[in-house]
């Protein structure tokens, strides 16, 4: 019986203001020519062998490998077997993403060259399909979405061994401390980075290096730590669980148990189950 031939592209943009496209492919008889793009690629072969030539190498994907493309890396692709290649591939925006990467470093750089084209890293691979998830479901904010980014920005970091950790010291800038007074004040709203930025009159990327080198924790990580710890405090009050995900930003309790369980292991319902035995 003869093979049926499959071809699928799927093309979707995160619904925030990060500038970020997801593909999801499926290849059985279809070839790339040679092009380049303006965006950082970034993605994982899931299913068959992706064969590809970059920068005058030949490679050979196989499922859980990484491919990367800088902005002008002119390349092709194709199958690389009779199996079906299947693929996931985040398209960034440059001007979005190397600064959020600079801001993983000690580095005060905004344009970078990646220099792996090809390479297997459990820890990215995963961070980069969690980061395509996000995009199809619904559900998300804008503070979810860059810090997914961040995180693979941070991983990028570790691999080219400019990443800083986090830190924390006990002398606090004083337009960080006003920073941190907005999201105790606004904390039901949703913030965004942008608006953290402005409160304490620094730039957007330097204000995330700033933050994480005095607070131990990136921006995205101190809001949803308080925005979770001011609803185990809501957990002993008569509202419902749906109202306060609600009143915290959540979009619903299914959004809500998902950040929780993440620092606590439990849902909001089994902590408060096992505090009222």
């Amino acid at each position: 019986m003869a093979k049926i031939q499959s071809n699928h592209f799927h093309f979707a943009n995160a619904k925030s203001d990060i500038n970020m496209t997801v593909l999801n492919a499926v290849m059985s008889d279809f070839s790339y020519s040679k092009h380049a793009h303006e965006e950082l690629a970034l993605g994982v072969t899931t299913g068959g062998i992706q064969e590809f030539s970059c920068n005058g190498s030949e490679f050979r994907s196989s499922p859980g490998n990484i491919i990367l493309f800088n902005p002008g890396d002119v390349h092709n692709g194709n199958p690389g077997n009779d199996n079906t290649l299947k693929y996931t591939m985040l398209y960034l925006d440059p001007k979005d993403f190397y600064p959020l990467l600079g801001s993983a470093t000690a580095l005060n750089k905004t344009e970078f060259r990646l220099s792996e084209n090809h390479f297997t890293d459990n820890i990215l691979q995963s961070l980069i399909l969690k980061t395509s998830q996000l995009v199809d479901e619904t559900g998300h904010s804008s503070l979810e979405y860059e810090h997914s980014l961040y995180k693979i920005a941070q991983r990028i970091a570790q691999r080219m061994g400019i990443f800083r950790p986090d830190s924390w010291i006990s002398n606090k800038d004083t337009l960080l401390l006003k920073a941190t007074e907005y999201i105790h004040d606004n904390i039901t709203e949703d913030i965004s980075i942008n608006d953290l930025s402005m409160v304490a009159n620094i730039s957007k990327y330097h204000f995330i290096r700033l933050f994480r080198s005095q607070f131990g924790l990136t921006p995205h990580q101190y809001i949803l730590n308080h925005k979770i710890n001011r609803v185990k405090d809501a957990l002993g009050t008569n509202e419902s669980l749906s109202h306060i995900a609600q009143d915290f930003g959540f979009f619903d309790v299914s959004h809500l148990n998902r950040h929780f369980k993440r620092s606590y292991g439990i849902t909001p319902k089994q902590y408060l189950l096992q505090l009222t035995k």
